[in-house]
Parts: structure tokens; C-alpha cells; sequence
């Protein structure tokens, strides 16, 4: 056993990583079969891809396109009739007998493989399987990142092209780094269509351009070293235009697309669209670069109008599902997307579906970063001496995009949710395996059996937390006393009914 598993460790670690997750995400996914949450604008939106209307949205249009496949190959919805998905933004009653399964299919599959991804990041930094896939735990028995990608949402699509990008890169300067294979300008333009594929799901990929910048330092370092202003300046003058020009063309491209298929409208759903536009759309000439021209400058006006005009957050309100995001990492004011109240045996038992991170992963990698900026402000401002130079390299990269990305989002003025934490804590999710890594270095060096031992049981305890917090993840009946007894803090401001 333990020779077969030095020869296809790289097979075997992903492959039970993969089945793992999707008996994670996959079971009872079509339960609710009905809209939740944002599942009442992406819904509509997806069936209007599949009947050609054209609308425009508050997010770029990728994720709801793949939403639209999963329906298209998976739904088994052909004998309902779905037209008033295409009369609204925003459904509240959708046919009793429609399935929801395909709609969700794509967001619960891109979630599972994911997975695999994250387990690829740390493997390659780290080169040590048995931690990567412990750490994984963290990604596939997070409570939030499962109800949540268990949804035709977009946040699981877009982790999907997100850790995409970050397993690319890693692998990328990995190879430069260990083995001296030199990076090339093509990797930055595959980099770049990842990224752009993340960013026409959510504006909010956008922080991993600094991807670019860290490539970009890992791949001229030496040059970086000895000041040749000369050679640094001619490989940027090529890396830069070339990774924002691949962003800026998938990002395009996905909406030329769109903009295509959008040859019909419906009940007047015009969007403020310009007289120029709708003429075009009337016309039936949806492809051509004139009406693309038209319609890319009629979406992003919406775009920016929507944003706009989305109120602030108000913590004086009795109902405000949003949240300040300096209080994310500890899970701060979870959501209720949906009850049902059943009673079983003469007991009321109530069926929720919570937002709430598994406090265990949330609040480990919380630590991870204050003991991260720790060390980097011991390193720099006290001049602490480093054990291992490219793993703290790799501790400041995600520990500096985590804060980045923390920053920027306090900077929005509008209402903003949990789930928008997600993407700093998958950075987060990242760091706290190098953190572990460089604090046990020698053990870890050593394939110290304790070492081992003790990142299984930290595995273990993040799948027992998970499966204590299940019922409000798969909507399992839980009685009063057994709700109190997961309401562990008052700031989560879990609601009952």
C-alpha cells in the first residue's frame, strides 16, 4: 500500500479529493424546488439565454450563460412551460412541478472541482500531499461555500475560474522556482483568460490582476536584484499589455455573446437601453460589431447605474441581511435564505437553510493571518530572521492579496453581504497550510507521523464541525432546542422563526 501510494499519489490524492466533494455538494441538490436568494434574478436571467431575450444585468453575463447550460443539458424541464421566467428580473412563483436541478448543476459541479485546484496550490508549494489534502478540508466542509454553491448562484462558478487562476499561477512560478523552467510570455497571456473568464462572472476577480504583478516579480527577480532597469522595463513593455489585453478580450468576448443571443424583447423590457440598440435588436442584427458596440456601452451604463442605485448598508434596520465586512472573518450576520415549518411526531420542526461559515475554518483562518502579519511585521520592522525564505515569500503573497482585497471592498458604500467574503477567505484558506507549514517546518520536512497525525485530526474536527452546522446547510429539520444549540454567538444573529 504504501508503495502504490508513492507511485500515484498524484492521481490518488485528487481523484479522493473529487469524489469526496461532490458527495459533499452533489447530494439533494435539487431540494429547495423553488427559488432562493438570488436564484429569483439568475433563474429568469438563465432562461432568458436560452430563448434569446435580451436583458441586461447587474453582473457580467458568464456565470448566468452557464447557469443557462446546465438547464439546457441537464434541467429535463421541456414539458413545463417557463415563459414567465422570461417576463420578469425577478421570480417569486415559478411551475410546482419545475425542476431546479439543472439551473444549479453547473455552480454544485465548478464548486466540487475546485477542490482539486485548491489541493494543486498548496500541493505545489508545499510538495507535501498528506498537508495539501488535509487543508482541502478546508474548502470542502465550509458550510457557507456549500449552501451557497448548492444554489444557481455565481459565487461557486466563480471560485472555480478563480482558483483556476491561482492554481495556474502557482504551478507557473513553482516551475520557475523549484525546477528553473523559464516563464514564458505565454503563461501570462493563459493566465490572463483565466482571470478574464473569473472576471466576466463577478467584477469583484479583478484583485487577481496583482497575480500579474507577482509573476511578473517572481519571473525578474534576479533582474529585480541587480537594478537592470533596461531588461525589467523591455519584459514589461510585453507581459503587461499582453496580460491585460487576454483579460480585456475574454471579458469582451463574453459579451459579444451575450449580446448576440439577446434577439428578441420581451413586454417592453427595454433596460434604458438607447434607441440605437433596441433598433438594432428590432432589426434582428444582434451579431454584428455595430450593434456589439452599441449594446457593450448600453450594458456597462446599467452596470454602473445599478451599482449605484443600491442602497447602504443600514444596521438600524430590523431585517438587514448586509454586513460591514470588517466583520466577516467571524462570521458576522449570517443569512436566512429560506424556512419551512413541518411537524414531525407532535414536535414543530423547522427546515432552515442558513448562511453561515463553519466556525472552525473561519475562525482558523482568521488566525492564520494575524499570526501571517506577525511574521511580517517581525521580518520587516524587527528584522527577524527567516527559516525558510520561499515559503515566507509565499506567506506575504497571500496574506498581502488577502488584505488588498479586505481594503478595497471597505472602500464600497453600498450594502454588501457575507458571501462577498469568500474570495478573501479562499486567499486566507490558502495561507493557513504555508503558515502551519513554516511554523512545523522541520516536522513537515520530516514526514513527522505526529505532524501528520495532527493535521489529519484538524482535518476530522473541520468535518465534525460540518456536520454539526449540516442541518441548516441541506435544509434538515431541526426543533427549537436544536437550533439554540448552533447558535453559538450572538453577532451571527442566526434567525429563527
Amino acid at each position: 500500500m504504501k508503495k502504490f501510494f508513492s507511485l500515484y499519489a498524484r492521481f490518488v490524492y485528487p481523484a479522493a479529493i473529487l469524489i469526496i466533494s461532490l458527495m459533499v455538494y452533489f447530494p439533494f441538490y435539487g431540494s429547495p424546488q423553488s427559488v432562493f436568494w438570488d436564484e429569483n434574478y439568475h433563474v429568469p436571467s438563465a432562461q432568458k439565454h436560452i430563448d434569446g431575450v435580451m436583458y441586461m444585468e447587474a453582473h457580467p453575463p458568464l456565470g448566468k450563460m452557464l447557469i443557462a447550460l446546465g438547464e439546457v443539458v441537464f434541467g429535463g424541464n421541456e414539458k413545463i412551460d417557463k415563459h414567465k421566467l422570461i417576463e420578469t428580473d425577478y421570480i417569486t412563483e415559478t411551475p410546482p412541478e419545475m425542476s431546479f436541478k439543472g439551473f444549479r448543476w453547473p455552480s454544485v459541479m465548478m464548486m466540487a472541482i475546485s477542490a482539486v485546484f485548491f489541493f494543486g496550490i498548496i500541493n505545489c508549494i508545499t510538495q507535501k500531499s498528506w498537508l495539501a489534502a488535509s487543508f482541502t478540508s478546508l474548502v470542502i466542509f465550509d458550510n457557507a461555500l456549500v449552501v451557497h454553491a448548492r444554489a444557481a448562484q455565481l459565487d461557486g462558478i466563480q471560485i472555480f475560474f478563480l482558483l483556476g487562476a491561482i492554481y495556474y499561477f502557482v504551478h507557473s512560478a513553482t516551475q520557475f522556482l523549484y525546477h528553473q523552467k523559464k516563464i514564458k510570455l505565454r503563461q501570462y497571456a493563459i493566465l490572463g483568460i483565466i482571470i478574464g473568464l473569473a472576471t466576466a462572472v463577478k467584477v469583484t476577480a479583478l484583485i487577481l490582476l496583482l497575480l500579474f504583478v507577482m509573476l511578473f516579480g517572481i519571473d525578474q527577480w534576479a533582474s529585480i536584484k541587480k537594478w537592470d532597469w533596461k531588461k525589467l522595463i523591455k519584459r514589461l513593455l510585453l507581459a503587461a499589455p499582453l496580460g491585460a489585453a487576454t483579460v480585456a478580450l475574454i471579458f469582451l468576448t463574453v459579451f459579444y455573446v451575450h449580446i448576440g443571443m439577446g434577439k428578441k424583447i420581451i413586454q417592453n423590457q427595454v433596460y434604458k437601453a438607447s434607441p440605437e440598440y433596441l433598433n438594432q435588436v428590432r432589426m434582428g442584427d444582434t451579431w454584428s460589431l455595430t450593434t456589439f458596440s452599441l449594446g457593450m456601452r448600453d450594458n456597462w451604463k446599467y452596470m454602473s447605474e445599478y451599482a449605484d442605485g443600491v442602497p447602504r448598508l443600514d444596521l438600524c434596520k430590523p431585517d438587514e441581511n448586509g454586513s460591514h465586512a470588517i466583520g466577516w472573518p467571524l462570521s458576522k450576520n449570517t443569512i436566512s435564505y429560506r424556512w419551512a415549518k413541518d411537524t414531525v411526531d407532535g414536535k414543530s420542526v423547522v427546515r432552515h437553510q442558513n448562511l453561515i461559515g463553519n466556525p472552525i475554518v473561519w475562525f482558523s483562518i482568521l488566525g492564520g493571518i494575524i499570526l501571517s502579519v506577525c511574521l511580517i511585521v517581525g521580518r520587516f520592522i524587527y528584522g527577524f530572521q527567516i527559516k525558510d525564505e520561499k515559503l515566507f515569500s509565499w506567506i506575504c503573497a497571500f496574506t498581502g492579496v488577502y488584505l488588498c482585497y479586505m481594503i478595497a471592498i471597505m472602500q464600497i458604500e453600498r450594502v454588501m453581504y457575507l458571501y462577498h467574503y469568500f474570495i478573501p477567505l479562499l486567499f486566507g484558506a490558502i495561507n493557513l497550510p504555508l503558515i502551519f507549514n513554516y511554523i512545523y517546518r522541520d516536522e513537515v520536512l520530516a514526514n513527522n507521523k505526529h505532524t501528520i497525525i495532527n493535521a489529519a485530526f484538524f482535518a476530522l474536527l473541520v468535518i465534525a464541525v460540518f456536520a454539526f452546522f449540516s442541518p441548516l446547510t441541506y435544509g434538515i429539520g431541526l426543533t427549537e432546542d436544536e437550533f439554540e444549540l448552533r447558535n453559538w454567538f450572538t453577532f451571527w444573529k442566526l434567525k429563527g422563526i
